[in-house]
């Protein structure tokens, strides 16, 4: 078996690579790529390989605009990600296997033994050509808040959304904090709302009903009483940050994203 494994993370390339060669020592890493330019440029010659690994988010866009340019692409893809809201539920129809980071050694194992029984002659390995431009357009048409408009006493703020630390809910109002600041701002908006159209998910967490909060404004993380997690952010705050327990996985997959 002759695998392109196609991952911009060092570490993890590293990680795929090692549990390739423990489990599987007679497979051929035949190359390894970084950027959807690169993948592009392989794809093209798909006869060097019989299986791809390979990362969503590259450090120049998603692979999947690679694959949408070799829509008869006949080689098995096993993706690898880290909590993906849009695209998890589909990929049980259109590809191998996915496999969530961090990268379990029992899992990738898995997917990689599923591949190899994989027959591509007797199956059609294609991914459907609409299924990877509903994923595009799912990214790509969704545009995000920059700012937020708040009010300070009697003036109104704008508020960049790379500043926010978090947002919480108290008496039924939302507030913001700023990074490095304990300066709370009144917005018109539930955290559900915000949770599902206005904040980048990739940026943007909600670890339990009352908090989201941003990825650039965590410092620390602590374990805390009954397996939940505790938060130091860049932002002062009266109250423990604390992920419930049933977001733990799903929060430590999505830092390591």
């Amino acid at each position: 078996m002759r695998l392109l494994i196609v991952e911009d993370e060092p570490l993890a390339q590293q990680r795929i690579k090692s549990i390739v060669k423990r489990n599987f020592p007679e497979w051929e890493l035949t190359a390894s790529v970084q950027s959807v330019k690169s993948l592009k440029k392989h794809l093209s010659n798909p006869q060097d390989f019989d299986l791809i690994l390979c990362d969503i988010h590259l450090a120049d866009g998603l692979s999947f605009k690679a694959f949408a340019e070799s829509p008869e692409l006949e080689i098995p893809v096993i993706f690898i990600t880290a909590y993906d809201q849009y695209a998890l539920q589909s990929f049980d129809h259109n590809c191998i296997d996915y496999v969530l980071k961090p990268i379990e050694e029992n899992r990738l194992v898995k997917a990689l033994e599923k591949a190899s029984s994989f027959n591509s002659k007797s199956e059609s390995t294609n991914l459907n050509p609409d299924f990877i431009k509903s994923i595009l357009n799912k990214y790509e048409s969704k545009f995000y808040k920059k700012r937020f408009l708040t009010k300070l006493g009697n003036k109104y703020v704008f508020i960049p959304t790379e500043n926010i630390a978090y947002f919480y809910s108290e008496n039924g109002l939302t507030f913001l904090v700023e990074i490095g600041s304990a300066t709370r701002y009144l917005v018109e908006h539930t955290l559900s709302e915000l949770e599902a159209d206005l904040l980048d998910p990739f940026k943007f967490y909600r670890i339990n009903r009352s908090m989201i909060i941003h990825l650039d404004g965590l410092v620390e993380i602590k374990p805390y009483l009954n397996g939940r997690l505790a938060l130091s952010m860049n932002a002062k705050s009266e109250d423990a940050l604390v992920v419930a327990r049933e977001r733990v996985n799903e929060f430590k997959n999505w830092i390591n994203q």
